[in-house]
């Protein structure tokens, strides 16, 4: 089990960087046991980047393992509510008990949402848990949350007659983080090198490489000396204890395959989008392109508040915070989308990929959660198949995710921009409708008014929209939108414009789209496909802007 380590080593304060299918937040349950069982009328923090994040992700998983503990519900704890007369109290006086997990000892979970400024602030807590770390903003968290784990020295501490290791300790539980503002919890690791000389994450993406390897060898022999091998460099890593009491741990879905199974890796491998399955599930970590055609600033361009929180929280009252219930796969909660206004798509259509980049321009900021005098052009969803170059099935099939993700959407008026490669026809079909005839003629059977827009003249040069995305992301010409990214549901398109190079060829500045080529080995998730829609539907919208503007933009290195 990946969270043996913390288990056998009994740390107080632990860090661990786990791929899907380790049991991540599983592994909070059992701290949440531990906690519970050893500080008893303790308060425990638990903070996630929303309430949304923790009651669809977090807490399902970790209630579940205190289920199978032997918790049950209503009984021994409850939700949201105040707690009956029978349940000890916690040292902490508390009297508001929407975002409370209360248990029966006394203990107080407080559920703590940084899309809720100033959840986290005011009581003393005596153990702090985060999960999915990665997309915590750090300073926020910094201010809120470690603050309060202070207090109640008399009753677990060093004043008290026995006391407790885990007190004023912390669980951090986080998938790898792959743009840098999320990569401040792998500084956590620097003892390894430090106190060990091991440079951990060389090492980690030299396992998760030939671990890749593995999975492509049919023949017992070589599959049985790779694994050996595999083992053999995982020793170089085996995970110790600081000099400080803190204990850092990297995972991937390998550490669990004694209940996994291999074949569920495999099947993860087929049916996953690469750039998911090798970052979510093999934990690799990924290198930002140096040279990068988007100059996209994570914390000024990246939200991560785009659920409804206060909405979700009313729902999981309502259903009395029913895990099932809370296993939402629509636009419901979704509060960056307005549904009594039209949506944008934009696709890129190929045959290694096909794709669709979901917009909304709003004139509201999620970063700043404020209305905006410029326009906002909002990110806020993508969707993708990976077709057989000679079917038009798989069209249908990345339409309908489309609809039936926007079923409840009420205004439907879709603001289609065209692919120019898209009005290409399948030469293998006679009389057969090009790939922008036939997703259009499936949002008009699914009910969707489709308006179409397209730039006027040829294709811009690439060093055109090189400027144009320029002069949007410093935001400094009022003649031009704001662009916001949904940090959660457009990661495909921030990992594939994050690593888009960028190239001089005979003195113009063009992006580096060889990643595409299928012979570059390259993931197509990790290619510029993505990179290459958002292109489209900011031209299309705002080129002639820059057309009218020329200049003002500032020199980049150019990668050699």
């Amino acid at each position: 089990m990946a969270q043996l380590p913390g288990f056998i080593l009994q740390p107080k304060c632990h860090v661990s960087v786990e791929g899907r299918g380790t049991g991540k937040s599983a592994d909070i349950g059992f701290w949440l046991d531990r906690i519970i069982r050893l500080m008893p009328k303790s308060v425990i923090a638990l903070t996630g980047k929303t309430f949304g994040q923790l009651l669809t992700r977090t807490l399902p998983s970790s209630l579940k393992i205190l289920n199978q503990l032997g918790y049950q519900k209503d009984q021994n704890y409850v939700i949201g509510k105040k707690p009956p007369a029978y349940f000890d109290s916690s040292y902490e006086e508390i009297n508001k008990f929407d975002n409370f997990v209360s248990v029966s000892n006394g203990v107080r979970i407080a559920l703590i949402s940084q899309s809720e400024p100033g959840s986290g602030r005011g009581s003393n807590v005596d153990f702090e848990i985060a999960d999915e770390t990665l997309t915590l903003n750090k300073e926020q968290y910094d201010q809120e949350v470690i603050p309060t784990n202070r207090g109640n020295l008399e009753f677990f501490g060093s004043k008290s007659q026995n006391p407790v290791h885990l007190h004023h300790g912390f669980k951090y539980s986080t998938s790898m983080p792959p743009t840098r503002d999320g990569r401040w919890v792998l500084d956590f690791a620097e003892y390894y090198e430090k106190e060990a000389g091991i440079r951990l994450f060389e090492i980690w993406n030299r396992i998760v490489r030939l671990q890749l390897e593995l999975l492509d060898i049919d023949n017992p022999r070589q599959f049985a000396e790779l694994w050996n091998e595999i083992a053999r460099v995982k020793k170089q890593i085996t995970p110790f204890v600081s000099s400080t009491g803190l204990l850092f741990t990297v995972s991937n879905a390998f550490d669990n395959i004694e209940h996994l199974g291999l074949s569920y890796i495999k099947k993860s491998r087929q049916t996953l989008p690469p750039i998911i399955f090798l970052c979510e599930i093999m934990n690799y970590l990924l290198d930002k392109v140096e040279d990068c055609f988007y100059s996209i600033n994570d914390g000024r361009h990246v939200y991560h508040n785009g659920l409804d929180d206060r909405g979700l929280l009313e729902f999981a009252k309502n259903t009395n915070f029913d895990i099932d219930q809370l296993q939402i796969k629509n636009s419901l909660f979704d509060r960056d989308c307005n549904s009594d206004l039209p949506i944008e798509i934009v696709p890129d259509w190929g045959s290694s990929i096909s794709l669709f980049c979901v917009c909304q321009q709003r004139n509201y900021d999620f970063i700043n959660n404020k209305i905006s005098d410029k326009t906002c052009q909002n990110f806020i969803n993508e969707f993708f198949v990976k077709p057989d170059e000679n079917s038009n099935v798989l069209i249908k099939e990345l339409c309908g995710q489309f609809t039936d993700y926007y079923k409840h959407h009420s205004n439907k008026t879709l603001h289609y921009y065209r692919d120019r490669y898209g009005d290409s026809r399948n030469p293998n079909i006679i009389n057969s409708m090009s790939y922008n005839q036939l997703a259009i003629s499936y949002f008009k059977q699914a009910g969707w008014e489709v308006r179409e827009f397209l730039h006027k003249g040829m294709e811009p040069p690439q060093s055109d929209k090189y400027l144009l995305w320029g002069l949007v992301l410093r935001e400094e010409r009022d003649d031009l939108p704001l662009v916001r990214f949904n940090g959660d549901k457009c990661r495909h398109t921030l990992i594939s414009m994050n690593n888009a190079r960028i190239k001089d060829v005979d003195g113009q500045l063009k992006k580096d789209k060889s990643s595409e080529r299928k012979s570059s080995g390259i993931l197509q998730e990790e290619a510029t496909h993505f990179s290459d829609a958002a292109d489209k539907i900011l031209w299309c919208k705002f080129g002639k802007s820059m057309q009218r503007k020329r200049g003002g933009f500032a020199p980049v290195r150019i990668s050699k």
